[in-house]
Parts: structure tokens; C-alpha cells; sequence
């Protein structure tokens, strides 16, 4: 597509090196047609404007010449890796410029989406707060919702579920994500989660790759405050540091509150990369849910989960949560839930995460000194 043929709303978003707008309209140009089943093609993505929401992602036209020239890199690799990838928890591309990807002007336009996972937290944070009840002192809370709060925990829980599932999607097909945070994750009209921006992505190169399966790739890359050891001391590193990553904000969903809050960058090398300080696990979340964390986020990284695993523990954990509707899950709970459902069939975990089956429609709903 050309610029031309795109008008323009307001900005919904800003990145390091990116700008995000909205489309107003699309009014198609024949020029720009180079062929019967491409001019088709074009025409039926301009028509699907009245029932879908799209946005322009582009280079900002602010950055100094170093930035610039790695916001033009990571726009191109976005665009590589999107045009390759199909799933429903991933940000889809519609359509991109018609210019060299390493051009100022090159754009894409992706699904617009109407929250991050950020903006979430905040927003879960206060129907705890408000469904929590009366705090009274040794006696704990009294008068809380017990059914609010358990479908506040199975929306977490289910997001959590459908991020892994995403990652796992990833690796199986040889891509390392890199950035794996709640600025990355968003959410659709209908509430479905999203993964968007893949300017850090990488897919494994078995000639880069070392004898104990680990891969030589640019260290200290990514947001630090979720970034697995090995990359911030620039060690060679796998698919396992999505993994780590994963396990920070497993936590984050759980606790509600900012990992690392109030570090700084010296206080997160010396006392998180070097000495592995973690969060402090609450004792009353389930032993597996704190158990799948403290492995995700181990030191070691041979000693993490691989995202099959993650994402199979995930698919028992809602399902379960499911089955005993209305409970909310605590260590106490989990030990119940286990006597009464000793087996939880999960059939979709024999499905290949490249396709959408029935069941994924109907029940699934991407520094400063201051870390």
C-alpha cells in the first residue's frame, strides 16, 4: 500500500522507535494494482475497514541517526517475522508498505488493539481491591466476593495461558521473542490477547549454536527488569530465556504489583543477575503455581521449563479452575481440587499450536537508572 491511499487519526501509541496511528479510511489507488488477484486482494482488505479496526505502525521522525537507523531494523524484522506467523494470540499484519522495508517510509498495518496487559493490571488491581472486602486485622477480610474474585483470578490465569501458548508457538518454530513484558501484550475488541512487536525476535541459527545447545546472540537485550541473567551478562543464551521472562511476569499476574519495584540498575545487576534475588512468593497462591515460577525463573537456565511444559501446565491449571467454578485458588483449594478431579483430560495439548480448533474460539478469550 502507499501512504496516499491511507487517512490518518489520531496517535494511539509511541515506542522507542515507532509511532502508532489509526486509520480512518482506505481509498485505493488502481496504480498501485500490479496484477488481477492482488488488486482483489487489496480491495477486499480496504472493505473490511467498516467491520475491523486497524492502525498504522511507522518509524518516528524524531529519533537521533544511531536510533534511527535501529528503529528501521527493528520495523523490518517485525514485518519478516509477521508475515510468516498465524496464531490467535499474535498480533496479525494486514498489510505493509509498498517500499523497501529499510526505507524511512515503510510501514505496516497491523489489528488495532484496545489495551495492553499493562493497563490491565491496573484495572484488576481495583475489582481486587473493591471485591476484597473489609480488612479485620488478625480476623483478615471479611465480607469479600468470593465469586468476583475467582473469575478475576481465571481472567489472569486464562491471559497467562494464552501468553504461553503464543511463546510455545514461537519456539516450536525456532523464533526467540527476546522482550517478553507487559508493554508487549495487548488485547483486541473481543478481549483477546495479543503478542505484537517483534523487533527483538530472532530465529535460531544452528550455525551460531554452541555444544551445550546454546547460541551466540546479542547480549543485554530487551527490558532489564525481565531479562534472564545470561543475557544481561552477555553469556550465550536459548529459547530458555523467554522462560525466565515468563516466570517475572507469571508473578506479576499474580501479585499485581511491579517486580523489582524501585530498584535501580546497579541494585537489579548486583543483587537479581548476580546473587538471583527473585520476588517473594506469596504462601497462599497454590505450591504449583509458586513452584512453575521459581523454575522459570532458576538462575540455570537447563534447569527452566521449556514452553511445552509451561504452556501444558497452564491449559491443567484454567481448565481446572473451570471445573471447580466459583473457588478461588489458593494453596488450600489446590490441595481440594486435586482429590476431587484426579484426572483433567486436555486433549488440545496433542494439537498442533499452528491450528485453531473449536475449542480455542469458544474458550480462550508480544531504561532508565530506575528499573
Amino acid at each position: 500500500m502507499n501512504t496516499s491511499e491511507i487517512t490518518l487519526g489520531r496517535t494511539v501509541g509511541q515506542g522507542g522507535f515507532s509511532v502508532v496511528t489509526n486509520i480512518e479510511a482506505i481509498s485505493l489507488d488502481d496504480v498501485n494494482d500490479t496484477g488481477e488477484t492482488e488488486s482483489k486482494d487489496r480491495s477486499r482488505f480496504a472493505a473490511s475497514i467498516r467491520e475491523n479496526r486497524y492502525v498504522l505502525k511507522s518509524l518516528r521522525m524524531d529519533l537521533p541517526e544511531e536510533e534511527y537507523v535501529k528503529g528501521i531494523v527493528d520495523l523490518a524484522i517485525e514485518a519478516e517475522f509477521l508475515s510468516v506467523l498465524s496464531h490467535p494470540n499474535i498480533i496479525s499484519m494486514r498489510a505493509l508498505a509498498n517500499s523497501d522495508p529499510y526505507e524511512s517510509r515503510f510501514f505496516v498495518v497491523l489489528d488495532r488493539l484496545t489495551n495492553t496487559l499493562d493497563r490491565k493490571f491496573n484495572l484488576w488491581r481495583g475489582k481486587v481491591g473493591e471485591f476484597s472486602g473489609m480488612w479485620m486485622g488478625p480476623f483478615g477480610y471479611c465480607c469479600a466476593k468470593e465469586h468476583f474474585l475467582f473469575l478475576i483470578w481465571l481472567e489472569r490465569m486464562t491471559a497467562a495461558r494464552d501468553i504461553a501458548s503464543a511463546i510455545q508457538y514461537l519456539h516450536t518454530n525456532g523464533v526467540v521473542y527476546r522482550d517478553l513484558k507487559p508493554d508487549n501484550l495487548g488485547f483486541d475488541a473481543n478481549g483477546t490477547l495479543k503478542l505484537f512487536d517483534f523487533g527483538l525476535a530472532k530465529r535460531l541459527d544452528p550455525e551460531h549454536k554452541t555444544e551445550d545447545d546454546l547460541y551466540f546472540m546479542t547480549g543485554n537485550t530487551g527490558s532489564l527488569r525481565y531479562m534472564a541473567p545470561e543475557v544481561a551478562l552477555g553469556e550465550p543464551y536459548n529459547k530458555r530465556v523467554d522462560s525466565y521472562s515468563f516466570g517475572i511476569l507469571l508473578w506479576q499476574i499474580c501479585s499485581l504489583q511491579t517486580p523489582y519495584a524501585g530498584f535501580s540498575t546497579r541494585m537489579h545487576a548486583e543483587k537479581v543477575v548476580r546473587q538471583g534475588e527473585r520476588p517473594k512468593i506469596e504462601t497462599t497462591w497454590p505450591m504449583s503455581w509458586s513452584e512453575m515460577m521459581e523454575r522459570s525463573w532458576h538462575q540455570s537456565s537447563d534447569q527452566r521449563p521449556d514452553f511445552d511444559e509451561i504452556a501444558g501446565f497452564l491449559d491443567d491449571q484454567v481448565l481446572m479452575m473451570q471445573a471447580n467454578e466459583g473457588e478461588v485458588p489458593t494453596r488450600a483449594s489446590e490441595i481440594k481440587a486435586k482429590k476431587k478431579n484426579k484426572a483433567v483430560k486436555t486433549e488440545r495439548l496433542d494439537v498442533d499450536t499452528r491450528i485453531t480448533t473449536p475449542e480455542d474460539t469458544t474458550t480462550r478469550r508480544f531504561q532508565t537508572d530506575v528499573v
